[in-house]
């Protein structure tokens, strides 16, 4: 009996070592925070612009939370911020296009961003806004949608 339950044991160790494995290989955020992944398709911002990724924990408990904007269609990371949100709490991660370096831009001048998070809850819901500097004014808000990762 005791050889059966070590023997589960071991096998249950090293298949989850090996889902662990496979999925920093694919992405290396999955292993820190959880599996919850949101996103958002890619919106074009310009000089005089930013872009808004607000999150919130709408759960009863703490959840940690990993947020970036990453440049399309080459994945480069442009800002990340990882931080604990506790219920009800709610943050901001902005970046202004005077922020990026004009070797991101096409020659319409536009960059081509997305906006990703990852938390170690379900209860995390968020939106990607593009605000004009000078008014405010909002031009475009996303909802996050939840990522499904099918094997």
């Amino acid at each position: 009996m005791r050889a059966t339950i070590a023997l589960a044991l071991v096998v249950g160790i090293v298949g989850s070592v090996a889902l662990l494995s496979r999925a920093t290989a694919q992405d290396a955020t999955q292993g820190t925070v959880g599996w919850f992944a949101l996103a958002t398709g890619t919106v074009g911002i310009t000089q005089g612009q930013t872009l808004s990724l607000s999150v919130v924990n709408v759960g009863a408990v703490d959840a940690t939370v990993l947020c970036g904007l990453w440049q399309n269609p080459r994945p480069l990371p442009l800002v990340q911020d990882s931080f604990t949100l506790r219920p009800g709490q709610s943050k901001d991660c902005r970046f202004p296009a005077s922020d990026l370096s004009r070797e991101h831009f096409d020659k319409t001048g536009r960059a081509q961003i997305r906006a990703f998070v990852r938390s170690s809850a379900r209860t995390v819901r968020g939106n990607l806004e593009v605000f004009d500097d000078q008014t405010g004014r909002t031009g475009i808000v996303l909802p996050l949608q939840e990522l499904v990762h099918h094997e």
